[in-house]
């Protein structure tokens, strides 16, 4: 069975390019990645062994004009695509315009999130709140627009899969789903914990992996650690370790971040880390933070679980779905105060968070990246037909 998979950006080592990566290394369908973005230097290596299409180069940027752009270019552009059985598009926004000229297919969708700025009603909240006048008013008309026609899009998928029932309440909430949708489900993305070995070693720092990006609330991490500092001399030797991929419209906020910690030495960044690199850093940290204000699911802390790490994490969108509060970790309020209190528990407890981490390993088993496959496989073979 012939598949194309499209998505609009293959440029980062992010939960959306490590699905599609998963997916081709390990299923049977015979696999052709369609994007509009491919930078073989920033993402993963593997990608340079499969067989990927790059089609008219669109931007990365999120400001309006250059999502509009890169709008315009998905939904004018037609791809022969009659020598395929099927069309899975992996969508987190634009990759649904993908249908305008290319519906004469089987198509399914796996969907990390309807586009956040529209769907999702924390995200939308605070991308409002920095704008005014104009820009508001281009937010709002663009918003209106796209949900319209992102609305009637979604009827021509055949079958959506959904990574966790965070993003599948954002595209009920938004009209994405209607009774001529067809068949719907929540597929939790996995982790390669048969080839992650805890070292049950605790350190003295903590660890905010993942993208450096603004949706990470990155901040509240570091008012939260350094919150957790002042409260005791005893803790002067722990540190924070934030770790993960800073993209070109990123690279501001990382300078923003910077500059808020200054000149402290308990606080470090580790820029687009090697594999080999961040796996040292999940093997010997104390816990994994993870300050996201919304997150869509959250792979990081599935990572950190396959380590034998506990996680701090805020109680909303996915990690309410992977973790079990006080079990794996805790599920904590978006406040600096609460995070600061379990992060002192798990300093002044190695033996706890030791605990927390062997409940957090046996729950990463729960997810396998070889059950993921088979099942988006199973139905593409039943629904294609």
């Amino acid at each position: 069975m012939k598949v194309a998979i499209y998505y609009p950006w293959v440029y980062l080592t992010s939960g959306v390019e490590r699905v599609i990566l998963e997916i081709v290394k390990r299923g049977k369908h015979d696999y052709t990645i369609f994007t509009n973005h491919f930078d073989r230097r920033n993402t993963y290596p593997a990608f340079t062994k499969l067989k990927v299409k790059e089609l008219s180069r669109i931007p990365v940027e999120r400001d309006i004009l250059s999502v509009a752009k890169a709008a315009w270019i998905i939904a004018a552009q037609k791809v022969d695509l009659s020598d395929f059985d099927a069309l899975l598009v992996h969508s987190d926004g634009l990759g649904d315009l993908f249908l305008i000229r290319n519906a004469n297919i089987r198509a399914f969708c796996f969907c990390h999130t309807p586009l956040r700025p529209v769907f999702d009603s924390h995200y939308r909240k605070r991308a409002l709140s920095t704008r005014s006048g104009f820009e508001r008013f281009k937010f709002l008309f663009f918003s209106y627009i796209f949900k319209k026609i992102d609305q009637i899009l979604w009827r021509k998928y055949s079958y959506v899969f959904f990574n966790s029932k965070e993003t599948l309440k954002r595209a009920k909430e938004g009209g994405l789903i209607s009774p001529k949708q067809g068949k719907i489900e929540v597929l939790y993305p996995a982790v390669d914990w048969e080839h992650y070995k805890p070292t049950w070693v605790y350190k003295p720092f903590f660890l905010i992996p993942g993208r450096v990006m603004w949706a990470k609330n990155i901040k509240l991490g570091i008012c939260a650690f350094i919150k957790f500092k002042n409260t005791s001399k005893h803790f002067r030797d722990f540190k924070l370790v934030i770790a993960g991929q800073v993209d070109r419209k990123s690279r501001i906020y990382l300078e923003e971040l910077k500059e808020m910690v200054g000149e402290r030495r308990d606080i470090e960044f580790v820029v687009s880390p090697s594999d080999k690199n961040l796996r040292t850093l999940y093997a010997s940290c104390r816990a994994v933070l993870v300050t996201s204000f919304n997150e869509d699911f959250g792979l990081t802390l599935l990572e950190g679980n396959a380590w034998g790490k506990p996680a701090v994490a805020i109680a909303r969108g996915g990690p309410k779905e992977s973790q079990i509060n006080g079990k794996t970790g805790y599920l904590v309020p978006e406040d600096e105060d609460e995070i600061a209190k379990k992060l002192t528990m798990l300093a002044r407890h190695k033996e706890l968070a030791r605990k927390l981490g062997r409940y957090a390993h046996n729950n990463s088993k729960k997810y396998s990246w070889r059950d993921f496959v088979a099942r988006i496989e199973e139905v593409l073979a039943d629904r294609a037909i």
